[in-house]
């Protein structure tokens, strides 16, 4: 049995898109990156609060550095995985689909003629949307007794931590 290159682009595509999104779920800690949003959306209602109640600037910045370290916390969260995942599907791209198919491959979809390189574009950004979302709706229900996922709400169900009060 001889597979079809539209075949083989999009067995490549999903095992990629898996693999891809299992080294996001490994290498960052997902109940944490959660934890970090809920902060984040906690600190922005109390920092637009104080704004509301014409808190002293010094106050507000100091409030402002919190969300701020808070923030980038969550960042260096989310670009661990691409130092797997980068190099991965750049050495897919520019290594591997080049030695098996010849520059000329194209492929229909939809009515557009994709290459080989954006239809296994196509082929990975769907499947991984697909696994995203997927999975952020497995998050949110397992989560969320913990966390209250609406934008700007009360997020963390948890005690109010020292030194977050807002002050009039």
């Amino acid at each position: 049995m001889v597979l079809q290159p539209t075949e083989v682009i999009i067995m490549i595509g999903v095992v990629y898109a898996v693999f891809s999104v299992y080294m996001q779920r490994r290498l960052s800690n997902v109940d944490k990156m959660y934890a970090l949003r809920a902060r984040m959306n906690k600190k922005s209602k109390e920092l637009m609060a104080m704004a509301k109640a014409n808190v002293p600037r010094e106050q507000m910045m100091e409030h402002q550095k919190e969300l701020t370290s808070v923030s980038m916390e969550s960042m260096k969260n989310q670009m661990k995985p691409m130092i797997v995942i980068l190099p991965v599907l750049l050495a897919l791209e520019y290594a591997v689909l080049p030695g098996m198919f010849p520059q000329s491959t194209t492929f229909s979809v939809l009515g557009f003629t994709l290459g080989y390189q954006m239809f296994f574009i196509v082929v990975i950004f769907i499947v991984g949307i697909v696994l995203s979302v997927s999975l952020s709706i497995y998050d949110r229900r397992r989560l969320k007794d913990k966390y209250n996922f609406g934008l700007l709400q009360p997020t963390a169900k948890e005690p109010a931590q020292e030194g977050t009060e807002i002050v009039r």
